[in-house]
């Protein structure tokens, strides 16, 4: 069950961003789903696991758009909740001169309150995987870390104070890690979390890899996989998605690690969030030709 933002992107490929009152050509412009809850959906479906997702969406053609590609996905949406209001998205400028992504977000939807059958999905789900918005809605699933299904947390930023003791599966960023442990390395900050909240804690440095940190497996590092980028826009959240994936079919911690670093590295050869997330048989395929 992944909980949280949902929203409906507009993507331009441009050479470089535009100035004042100019016009540039885009090489591409794309439309996909995306927000960190959804496109972590899309890659826990890819690559074999049964997934639903909460979250809200308006009354308008974006949310269509949105169940059309969750359905195409196998992605259950029948805790998804419809609200006034358009349906959260954004337009992003990724320009190629600097590698770099210009965003303006459509306000995001206040979340609707969760409808019976999220509840029903919710009891029935085995983890919850949250965002920056479904980390807050815990106490209004009822769920909570040791009661109801595991935790798993995509914690990109903003999280300098938070108690990762709540969730069993920790994700931040390098730069969130060394904030949370001022002095301590990268290897050093994520064992200190892990063995401070008793869970998993897992690091994510973009093209360098990730670190972790786990009772069984001890501190243990990844490689990242070099692809020819066309833009890193949803790279992150398919790192989240792929990860649980591969610790749900029973994967050793590094293992699961270095697999979600070339589901993400090969998701980046789309232009939107989604569209190039590997299906397993591919992801095999990237890893056998990648020894």
């Amino acid at each position: 069950m992944c909980v949280g933002v949902i929203t409906m992107d507009t993507i331009a490929l441009v050479d470089k961003y535009p100035s004042a009152d100019e016009r540039v050509i885009a090489h591409q412009i794309a439309r996909g789903g995306g927000g960190p809850a959804a496109v972590a959906a899309v890659a826990l479906a890819r690559l074999g696991i049964r997934t639903a997702i909460i979250g809200t969406v308006g009354r308008d053609s974006d949310a269509l758009e949105i169940f059309n590609i969750f359905e195409r996905e196998g992605v259950n949406t029948s805790g998804i909740a419809i609200s006034d209001g358009p349906t959260s998205g954004s337009v992003i400028v990724a320009a190629k001169e600097h590698s770099t992504r210009a965003i303006s977000t459509r306000q995001p939807m206040t979340q609707a309150p969760l409808t019976s059958a999220a509840k029903n999905l919710i009891a029935d789900s085995q983890w919850l995987h949250c965002d920056h918005v479904g980390i807050t809605r815990l106490d209004e699933m009822g769920v909570k870390r040791g009661h109801g299904p595991k935790i798993s947390f995509d914690a990109g930023y903003g999280v300098e104070k938070f108690d990762s003791a709540i969730v069993d599966l920790f994700v931040p960023t390098d730069r969130m890690i060394r904030l949370r442990h001022l002095g301590l390395g990268l290897e050093e900050g994520v064992k200190a979390d892990a063995l401070s909240a008793k869970n998993v804690c897992v690091a994510t440095s973009g093209p360098e890899g990730s670190v972790g940190y786990s009772e069984v497996s001890g501190s243990v590092t990844a490689m990242g996989f070099s692809v020819d980028v066309l833009s890193t826009l949803g790279a992150g959240d398919v790192f989240h998605g792929a990860l649980l994936a591969q610790i749900i079919q029973g994967r050793p911690l590094q293992d699961a690690m270095l697999r979600a670093n070339a589901v993400a590295a090969l998701s980046c050869l789309g232009l939107d969030g989604q569209s190039a997330i590997p299906r397993t048989n591919e992801l095999e395929s990237f890893l056998e030709a990648n020894k």
